[in-house]
């Protein structure tokens, strides 16, 4: 027997009442993926900041590098889509060199792949659903696979924002309010 939580029904009801923005209300499928794409949005959003000449600040003096914390989150994607789902994950390229230490040094190939590891993940997560699967890989289901993915870059979307300030680049207030905070919510600030 599954776990569904005692306020769901309600919840679900509230959510299909109310609109969404400018989107109509869905299912609960499709309000997952749905966020997973804003989450994809906001990343390759801020990886845009990301150049030449700020792509060596670090959020701390161990830190990673920005360049490296854009290859990371490909990384992890790609490392998760081989075991959940290995001709997608056979399907994009590597972010790194060799192991985890090196990321490739071409900037914009690194965004690239982050596109594309969005899309890929996404798919798995939606062809898992549809088919009713339960376990992937080593998540107990797809939405645990998706909300690790969240969780983990949004560490380091963190850790990117923190570079940026401690190399004098912070991002504007308002930037970041229609450029990540504004794709979650729908009042006005």
């Amino acid at each position: 027997m599954s776990y569904v939580p005692r306020q769901l029904p309600s919840l679900l009801a509230m959510a299909r009442s109310q609109s969404l923005g400018k989107i109509r209300a869905m299912n609960v499928t499709g309000a997952l993926l749905d966020s997973w794409d804003r989450q994809c949005l906001i990343v390759n959003t801020v990886a845009e900041k990301i150049d030449e000449s700020n792509r060596h600040l670090k959020p701390s003096e161990d830190g990673w590098p920005l360049d490296r914390q854009l290859a990371h989150i490909h990384k992890v994607r790609h490392f998760f889509l081989t075991n959940i789902s290995p001709e997608r994950g056979a399907a994009i390229g590597d972010s790194f060199v060799e192991g985890w230490e090196t990321p490739i040094s071409d900037l914009g190939h690194i965004k690239s792949l982050l596109k594309q590891s969005g899309v890929e993940v996404r798919e798995a997560v939606a062809e898992a659903l549809s088919n009713g699967v339960s376990k992937i890989g080593w998540y107990d289901n797809p939405v645990l696979f998706l909300q690790h993915m969240v969780w983990h870059e949004g560490w380091h979307v963190g850790l990117i924002f923190l570079g940026l300030r401690l190399g004098g680049q912070e991002l504007p207030e308002e930037w970041e309010e229609a450029s990540v905070w504004g794709h979650w919510r729908t009042e006005e600030w």
